[in-house]
């Protein structure tokens, strides 16, 4: 039953047959976003869409419901979080959302405890009911439908689960391509299941830009090292958290970057480190698909991002590339990368010439 109300969630998604993966919109994500449009919420897609002028025109009278002043109180105390949209994963389609799995303490913690999500949860059905969300949403059929043939045809035959599993050594249970048109450029990359794995995987989506209107989400190498990136997270996010103890040990390596990942939302260091380790690999995969210069551009525009130690990352990995036979999946890999954190620890901590004492410090 929660098996069947799971999959029920991707009412308009359309799996492509040749991969598995399920791409389409999602009723829980456009309600979240619609009420954040409604809230003035400023992360949401800067592109001026006819979906998004559709959306605010149907929905405008209900600016003041005690959804949209939730999630204004809410988001003027914490932010920008990816907890806002991963927590809707777990709920059932509007307007019951039920919720279908156990929330993680890491959602609760962005609603400012499990009280105030429900409290939002309810508003939110509250809203749902009111406004006829549901009919809406099944209105706008055309459009989505539009929108994922548009995405098909920029991932063409390439198929985005067998270059992460390969790559990986590691299989997960499903994946999910969700469009969302109001959602700002970029994306999140939620996992859902046990601690450990195997998941059912996101990628979440806003679009690139506005072509008459339309939300587009090319170009085709920009989209793919998104969802690599998104779906990447759920290999890789373990791994930091089993290795926590090693790579907390180089948390200097945060101090040079503190500003620019501050402004991203990395403000810890580990998050920084997996971050880094998920963009290298995006790197190398880009290279493998589109050709060494896709790759290194893919680099340079993380490093003009911040993220100074991708470089010596991606060096690394080409061994993990070069000896699976050692190095069946990365969970095997791993510690080679937390030795290159300790190695650029090393080059960056400052030493005193060969030969030279150091002084102790006065009182």
């Amino acid at each position: 039953m929660l098996l069947y109300m799971f999959w029920s969630c991707f009412a308009l998604s359309t799996p492509l047959q040749a991969t598995g993966l399920h791409v389409g919109t999602d009723p829980r994500i456009e309600l979240l976003t619609t009420v954040q449009l409604l809230s003035g919420y400023p992360f949401l897609t800067p592109h001026q869409t006819h979906y998004a002028r559709v959306v605010f025109k149907r929905f405008s009278s209900h600016v003041n419901h005690l959804a949209v002043r939730h999630f204004r109180s809410l988001s003027a105390t914490t932010g920008w979080s990816d907890a806002y949209p991963t927590a809707m994963l777990y709920l059932s389609d509007p307007p019951e959302l039920e919720e279908v799995f156990p929330l993680p303490p890491s959602v609760y913690a962005a609603f400012n405890g499990p009280e105030n999500f429900d409290r939002f949860v309810s508003a939110l059905r509250g809203f749902a009911h009111q406004t006829r969300f549901m009919h809406f949403y099944h209105g706008q059929e055309s459009f989505f439908i539009a929108l994922e043939q548009g995405v098909r045809e920029l991932l063409g035959d390439h198929d985005p689960i067998s270059t992460v599993e390969s790559y990986f050594g590691i299989r997960q249970i499903s994946y999910h391509l969700i469009l969302s048109p109001l959602l700002h450029h970029g994306g999140f990359g939620p996992h859902i299941g046990r601690p450990g794995g195997p998941y059912d995987v996101y990628t979440l989506l806003g679009p690139t830009k506005a072509q008459y209107g339309m939300p587009s989400y090319g170009p085709r190498p920009h989209l793919l090292e998104l969802i690599w990136h998104e779906f990447g997270h759920a290999f890789a996010n373990d791994l930091a958290g089993a290795y926590s103890e090693e790579l907390l040990q180089r948390s200097s390596l945060y101090l040079p970057l503190s500003k620019p990942m501050r402004n991203m939302g990395y403000t810890r260091w580990i998050d920084c480190a997996n971050e880094h380790v998920i963009r290298a690999i995006t790197a190398r995969l880009s290279t493998q698909v589109f050709g060494p210069e896709q790759g290194r551009q893919a680099l340079r525009e993380d490093v003009e991002r911040g993220f100074r130690y991708v470089h010596a990352l991606s060096r690394g990995l080409v061994e993990y590339e070069q000896n699976r036979t050692v190095y069946p999946n990365f969970s095997h890999f791993y510690p080679r990368l937390v030795e290159t954190f300790e190695a650029l620890d090393h080059l960056q901590t400052p030493r005193s010439p060969v030969g030279e004492k150091t002084r102790p410090e006065r009182d």
